[in-house]
């Protein structure tokens, strides 16, 4: 099984620098993903490859056109599932995660500047949020759904252990005792069903922190 992530942007270097390092770059050189990144710009009409505008209305900042990244999803071959990247979309989920992981393509699209022209939302199956909070464009939120699908796909992980186990318990490691803080006895033990009682226990205890 693989994944196709289609990725449009215009800063692709910010994008293929984190997709070639760590288990992005593990996925797609052992053929379970694909990360296609599109350069808006690509798009843009000569001389001067501009993609935005002034916006209607008046008002600050600027506006990436519509016609532009609207070129740039046309150019795609299968493009699949096509979302836009948006503070104002559907709050993104480990279930969002889950599904993006059995698809076989999928768009992102990643606004800057004051966002892309509304009228994308009519080429676009869904848009989406990580977070409650605003970040000047939408390549970090597309890699957050990069990452988070694609530790999903079977393989990818070296062991699929981590997939079940990570569920918010506290983790040790050596040393066993540093400035007075001890690591707990039950972890110590061998004891395989205390030990998973006790991190069942202190992950609905952590769920507080949150």
């Amino acid at each position: 099984m693989s994944v196709k992530f289609n990725i449009l942007t215009i800063f692709p270097g910010e994008v293929r620098a984190y997709t070639e390092i760590g288990m992005l770059r593990k996925a797609a050189t052992g053929g379970l993903a694909e990360y296609n990144i599109i350069d808006i710009r690509d798009f843009a009409p000569e001389p001067h490859k501009k993609v935005d505008d002034i916006p209607y209305g008046g008002g600050p900042g600027m506006v990436i056109t519509v016609d532009t990244v609207v070129r740039a999803l046309e150019s795609l071959e299968n493009p699949g599932l096509k979302i836009l990247l948006s503070p104002a979309g559907k709050k993104y989920s480990q279930e969002d995660a889950a599904r993006i992981s059995r698809l076989e393509s999928i768009t992102l699209i990643c606004g800057r500047y004051m966002g892309i022209d509304h009228r994308i939302r009519e080429f676009i199956d869904e848009v989406v949020s990580v977070g409650d909070y605003i970040l000047s464009g939408g390549e970090l939120p597309a890699l957050t759904i990069i990452e988070s699908a694609t530790r999903l796909i079977p393989g990818v992980l070296g062991d699929a252990r981590s997939l079940k186990e990570d569920k918010g318990y506290p983790i040790y490691t050596r040393p066993r005792v540093f400035r007075g803080l001890e690591v707990p006895e039950v972890l110590l033990s061998g004891d395989h069903e205390k030990i998973k009682k006790f991190r069942e226990g202190e992950a609905a205890y952590g769920k507080n922190d949150r």
